[in-house]
């Protein structure tokens, strides 16, 4: 008996099946695949954010200033600033950008510090003819910036977080201090250069940074010298902030020069208009969120169901506190009622002594400050009286003298005749020990759509 072939119609049909099956197969190698992809995506991401964590941790672990204001310049120790910006993790869903799109964390602090490095010293850049990279320079110390700028990028918004370095070497010695653009360790910049003019208050250290040049420089009139720690216990000396100002003749308190730099750049911002950051600078991309916090002894913590404590700008915090201390945003706003009569350390907005709680824009800021305002021969608080609290003179008229532990101009002697704690032209912005700090660094990966979040905390305590 003879065996029948396939019909037409069967072969029809099995070769149906077979391209069913393989495309079964295709699609399970694709979602494979795909899943390897994400995994390889994630696995990247976190080691992103562990170099930029352990980072952090370095600049951090060498902070060259006590977090105990306000600091003496004699002590050359540099400082330690962190700028609240609007935004938090718990109000962001309220807050919008210039597009109308709401953002997606706690995006716009800012950590400014001097760092000292007890490995590998700090490296930065050094200019040749044109503006060409030439040399490099190296130093233990450094200023370090870190602070995230917009992407401009949607579902989610997401952010770039830059790391500035610029290089503390007090005197350098060589090009473009030396010779060329200046001499006698300093650099003297043309009165215009394009659009750009001296009596712009950012002009000069713009025109600087673009050469480029990794070194922390100070601006007097129009000549540039490098800072020494001692310098930078000044706000008006440091990177990011406008050394002239826009109140009073001193610029007094020398404020952000970037303002509110998410939703309103200033015109005369160091860094947050057009100018470009270049690449070296950056850390992380895809980043939601670069959230710092600061300690807080008085901070009431709420202890909700499934013993979850949750402390001020957390989701589902209720101020009916069963504890204290915790990492807060400055200037919460919350009260404690398990303290009564110690007043919040971080929870205000700042001490009005400080210039810094009539800001425009109204920016939290936390500064190691500068005991040298009191003896500049400024008149900081505008009352026809120069350095109120250390001229030897009642100037209040309420008969008490210098009060422990005020030592008005820092010289030990807490007895100067005439001078107490009231005369003081000028206060930190929170005259309060900073015990610690935390920052949770939140990043998106796009392939599989997932989240990821460091936290890096850190002591100031001796231990």
């Amino acid at each position: 008996m003879s065996r029948r072939g396939m019909t037409l119609v069967e072969m029809m049909v099995a070769l149906a099946a077979t391209l069913v099956v393989m495309a079964a197969i295709a699609q399970a190698f694709a979602a494979f695949g795909n899943a390897v992809s994400g995994s390889r995506s994630v696995l990247e991401l976190d080691s992103r954010m562990r170099a930029a964590a352990w980072r952090l941790r370095s600049d951090l672990a060498g902070a060259t200033a006590r977090p105990v204001p306000p600091l003496n310049p004699a002590a050359g120790e540099g400082y330690l600033e962190i700028i609240e910006g609007p935004a938090t993790d718990y109000l962001t869903s309220t807050l919008a950008v210039t597009t109308g799109t709401t953002v997606s964390g706690d995006h716009d602090d800012v950590l400014l510090l001097t760092t000292r490095s007890t490995e590998t010293p700090f490296i930065g850049r050094t200019s040749g003819t044109g503006g060409t990279i030439d040399d490099t320079f190296e130093s233990t110390l450094a200023e370090v910036g870190w602070f995230a700028r917009e992407a401009g990028t949607l579902n989610p918004r997401t952010y770039t977080l830059y790391r500035k370095q610029l290089l503390v070497m007090g005197y350098v010695g060589a090009d473009p201090f030396h010779s060329g653009l200046g001499s006698n360790n300093s650099i003297s910049l043309p009165a215009t250069s394009g659009n750009l003019t001296v009596s712009s208050s950012a002009s000069a250290l713009r025109e600087f940074y673009n050469l480029p040049c990794d070194i922390s420089v100070r601006r007097e009139a129009n000549v540039l010298y490098p800072n020494t720690l001692a310098d930078l216990t000044r706000r008006e000396n440091r990177f990011l902030h406008n050394p002239l100002g826009t109140t009073g003749t001193s610029g007094f308190p020398f404020v952000f020069a970037g303002g509110n730099h998410q939703l309103s750049p200033a015109p005369d911002g160091l860094i947050f208009d057009t100018d470009q950051r270049r690449g070296e600078d950056v850390v992380l991309t895809n980043v939601l969120a670069f959230d710092v916090r600061v300690f807080d002894p008085t901070a009431p913590v709420f202890v909700a169901s499934g013993s979850t404590a949750l402390v001020p700008g957390d989701p589902g915090f209720t101020n009916t506190p069963s504890a204290s201390g915790g990492y807060v945003d400055l200037g919460t706003g919350t009260s404690n009622s398990l303290l009564t009569g110690i007043p919040p350390h971080f929870s205000g907005t700042c001490q009005a002594s400080s210039r810094l709680n009539t800001a425009v824009p109204t920016l939290r800021v936390y500064d190691t400050w500068n005991l040298g305002y009191e003896a500049d021969g400024l008149d900081q608080d505008n009352d026809g009286i120069r350095d109120d609290g250390t001229n030897g003179l009642d100037d209040d008229g309420d008969g008490s003298f210098d009060e422990p532990p005020f030592d008005a101009n820092g010289d030990g002697d807490f007895t100067d005749a005439g001078d107490d704690a009231g005369e003081a032209e000028t206060l930190p912005p929170y005259p309060y020990p900073l015990r610690g700090i935390e920052v949770r660094i939140r990043c998106y990966e796009p392939s599989s759509r997932q989240v990821r979040q460091v936290t890096v905390r850190h002591t100031f305590v001796p231990h």
